[in-house]
């Protein structure tokens, strides 16, 4: 079956989870990808958008021991992270154990080396380890992570907590980079936009431009 090669070809569907509707497996140009509320969630595009994230909003030799996702999802930016950085310790965290599954039996995360996924939510998660610090001192000024990516979507929304400016320091306080992914044509350019303008209040930013999306490093 070529069809896959040439247009979107639905290869399952799956019953509508407690914090995720309209939940499909794609393949579509011989690869796999999940959409969730009518986006792409995981797959080569955001391994991509990932990929362009890292090489312009790092540093030179940046050389992290770990990393924390808020918003594993399937893993897209895990896989990169290990592909990068192979000697990295990545914790995933995702609150949708349905979407935790598919990962595992469709897009491979077990295959994922140094890889803890942990089923929670990540404003729970962030208040329980927010002062574990860097008790090795391992991570460059005592942050307990070397970057973190947050990256919470439910469908094409993210929940307002995620945007909450007393959340975001506290997440800055955790890691010298810290990088939120959003979506980036409209409406959703409008919307992101007023959020950068709030950001601007409290933190530096710089950015990183795809198509569709704008990754915002905060410092």
């Amino acid at each position: 079956m070529i069809k896959h090669w040439f247009t979107p070809q639905l290869i399952k569907k799956f019953p509508d989870s407690k914090y995720n509707q309209n939940i499909k497996l794609i393949k579509f140009g011989g690869k796999l990808r999940l959409d969730i509320g009518g986006l792409t969630q995981s797959g080569q595009i955001m391994e991509w958008i990932w990929n362009k994230a890292f090489k312009n909003l790092l540093p030179k030799g940046f050389n992290p021991f770990e990393i924390l996702i808020l918003g594993f999802g399937t893993g897209s930016s895990a896989k990169l992270i290990n592909k990068k950085w192979p000697q990295a310790k990545i914790i995933g965290i995702e609150i949708d154990s349905q979407v935790i599954e598919i990962g595992k039996k469709y897009f491979q995360t077990t295959q994922i080396k140094n890889l803890k996924i942990i089923n929670t939510d990540a404003i729970k998660y962030i208040e329980d380890h927010s002062s574990d610090g860097d008790p090795k001192g391992l991570l460059r000024g005592g942050s307990s992570y070397n970057l973190i990516l947050l990256d919470c979507y439910q469908g094409d929304q993210i929940p307002v907590k995620f945007e909450d400016i007393k959340f975001l320091k506290k997440l800055k306080s955790q890691t010298n980079h810290l990088f939120l992914n959003r979506l980036y044509w409209e409406p959703y350019k409008t919307q992101t936009n007023k959020f950068l303008n709030k950001l601007k209040k409290h933190f530096d930013i710089t950015t990183c431009r795809t198509p569709s999306n704008l990754v915002v490093s905060l410092s």
